[in-house]
């Protein structure tokens, strides 16, 4: 199950009203439209929070659980351009941030193609769409969808600074 259909059935859970309420904390880790600066006109088409363990395997890089612990906290959102273009950000905080980068780059490149680019982040390509993998202190990030490698490739250094900005969680 790819991240469009994910997206179509959060839309639909929300839509019923059986989606979990948002708190306003959470979603402070997560990008908002606005931010996914390419020139396209963004909406947030669905937002989610739990363990890794709840993350919809559809959203899951690569399909490998193995990347993260199943009880970080993970928060997700999926958004969608005006064009039909979509694009999700998922971030598991908590963790060993290199440890689920490697794990990263280990387990995605193991079924599909990885590219190395300077800085944190990797490029891999699954299921028909494009994951973007960065960190930041405590915190694991993949952006994946529809958009091209070079703009996810540049709304992950977005989520990486986002979260560089932010700090570390309160708990």
């Amino acid at each position: 199950m790819n991240r469009t259909i994910v997206t179509l059935m959060a839309l639909l859970y929300a839509a019923c009203g059986t989606a979990a309420p948002e708190r306003a904390g959470p979603a402070s880790l997560l990008l908002e439209p606005g931010q996914l600066n390419d020139g396209r006109t963004w909406t947030v088409a669905a937002t989610g929070h739990g363990t890794w363990r709840d993350l919809d395997a559809g959203l899951v890089p690569c399909g490998k659980r193995v990347i993260a612990p199943m009880e970080a906290a993970t928060r997700w959102r999926s958004f969608t351009a005006t064009d039909g273009t979509t694009t999700t950000q998922v971030v598991v905080s908590g963790v060993d941030a290199m440890e689920a980068f490697k794990f990263f780059y280990a387990e995605c490149g193991a079924i599909g193609s990885v590219d190395s680019v300077p800085g944190p982040k990797n490029v891999a390509r699954h299921d028909g769409e494009v994951e973007v993998a960065t960190m930041s202190k405590d915190r694991f990030v993949v952006l994946g969808g529809t958009a091209s490698h070079t703009q996810l490739q540049l709304f992950a250094e977005t989520a990486r600074t986002h979260l560089d900005a932010i700090g570390r969680p309160h708990h």
